[in-house]
């Protein structure tokens, strides 16, 4: 048998075992999403740069909110205290008709873990979901496409908490 073919059968064999002994619950996408039904909004302050390319912190709140209030999620706003979805938006001003953005949203929570380096469990965020990306354009396209991106992230996210609590 050659090299290759016995590793990757070897490969494929501890691939089977590691997945049989997975615990049940490590074995299914969204059981992390599982039980939760109401979460935290907070998008971060927008900087001068962001305002000036047509940004609105209360609109980017406002449309979050009201993707994850439509998926049946109670919203709480200005909240990280627990479970909450987190926006950052960053822009520049590259010239009086353009302008470029950086957005991530991030679902996060807290939990308490044994570190590998520690003794005791500390306080650790957890980032559960992820999306970012870029919009760009005249300000009023450049905010534009940052707002639909976000609340289409926040759809997203709101779709996947909704099925896993199926």
């Amino acid at each position: 048998m050659p090299l290759i073919s016995a590793w990757s059968s070897v490969t494929a064999i501890l691939g089977v075992a590691l997945v049989i002994g997975m615990p049940e619950s490590a074995q299914r996408p969204g059981d992390e999403l599982k039980g939760l039904s109401s979460l935290g909004v907070v998008v971060e302050d927008l900087g001068s740069q962001a305002v000036s390319c047509g940004l609105n912190q209360a609109a980017l709140e406002t449309a979050v909110a009201k993707s994850l209030s439509d998926a049946g999620l109670k919203v709480l706003r200005n909240s990280d205290e627990d479970t909450y979805l987190y926006v950052n938006v960053n822009s520049t001003k590259l010239s009086k008709a353009v302008c470029v953005s950086r957005y991530d949203v991030i679902l996060y929570t807290h939990t308490t873990a044994r570190l590998p380096y520690g003794s005791t469990p500390a306080l650790v965020q957890v980032s559960l979901l992820r999306e970012g990306g870029m919009a760009g354009g005249a300000p009023a396209a450049n905010a534009e496409g940052v707002l639909r991106d976000v609340k289409r992230a926040a759809d997203a996210f709101a779709s996947q908490i909704r099925d896993a609590n199926k």
